[in-house]
C-alpha cells in the first residue's frame, strides 16, 4: 500500500524549512528508512532550516513499526534519530558515519502519529563530530532525545550517495 496523499500533506514542512530531495535507492539497495513508504512502515520527509542549519524530519510511524502494543519500537526511533543526526553532520559539510549513539526515551511514542525530529551539530574536533537531536510531536511534547558521536571517513567510502552531499550542503 502506498502512502496516502493525506499523510504526505501532514508531513509538510514549516514555511522556513527547505525540503531535501534525497534518493530512496543508492549503491546496492534502497534506503533503510526512506526506501519503503507504505502506510504500515515509516514515511519520512527531510528538511533544513537555512537560518541556523538545523535539520528536521517529519515521520509517520505506521503499524509495522510497533514495539509495545500501540507504540513505536525503540529501535525504529533510534534509527530515525541516528539518520537525522548523520544528515545534520552532512549538511555541515562532514562526511561521517555513526560511532556511538545514546538515546534517552522520555515517553513511548504512539503509532500512527507524526513525529518531528530536530538535529544539529554540537561540535567538531578533528574527525569527531558530536551531534544532538530531539523528537517531539506537533504539540511540542518531548518523546526522546539523543546524542551521537560521528566520525569523518574518506569520501570514496560513500560511492554514488556522495553526489547528494553537495546538493544539500548549506
Amino acid at each position: 500500500m502506498q502512502t496516502s496523499v493525506l499523510n504526505l500533506l501532514q508531513l509538510k514542512g514549516e514555511p522556513e524549512w527547505k525540503e531535501l530531495d534525497l534518493p530512496v535507492t543508492y549503491g546496492d539497495g534502497r534506503s533503510f528508512l526512506m526506501g519503503d513508504n507504505s502506510e504500515e512502515r515509516l514515511t519520512v520527509r527531510y528538511f533544513v532550516r537555512e537560518s541556523d542549519n538545523r535539520f528536521f524530519a517529519k515521520i509517520f510511524f505506521g503499524s509495522a513499526t510497533q514495539g509495545p502494543p500501540g507504540y513505536a519500537h525503540g529501535g525504529c526511533i533510534a534509527a530515525v534519530l541516528d539518520e537525522a543526526m548523520g544528515f545534520a553532520a552532512w549538511i555541515a559539510g562532514q562526511t561521517v558515519v555513526s560511532a556511538k549513539l545514546t538515546v534517552k526515551y522520555k515517553k513511548m511514542f504512539p503509532l500512527k502519529t507524526i513525529a518531528i525530529i530536530e538535529a544539529w551539530v554540537e561540535s567538531i574536533k578533528g574527525r569527531k563530530v558530536i551531534t544532538k537531536s530531539k523528537m517531539y510531536d506537533n504539540n511540542g511534547i518531548l518523546f526522546s532525545k539523543s546524542e551521537g558521536l560521528y566520525i569523518n571517513i574518506a569520501n570514496e567510502n560513500f560511492g554514488d550517495i556522495l553526489s547528494y552531499k553537495n546538493r544539500f550542503k548549506i
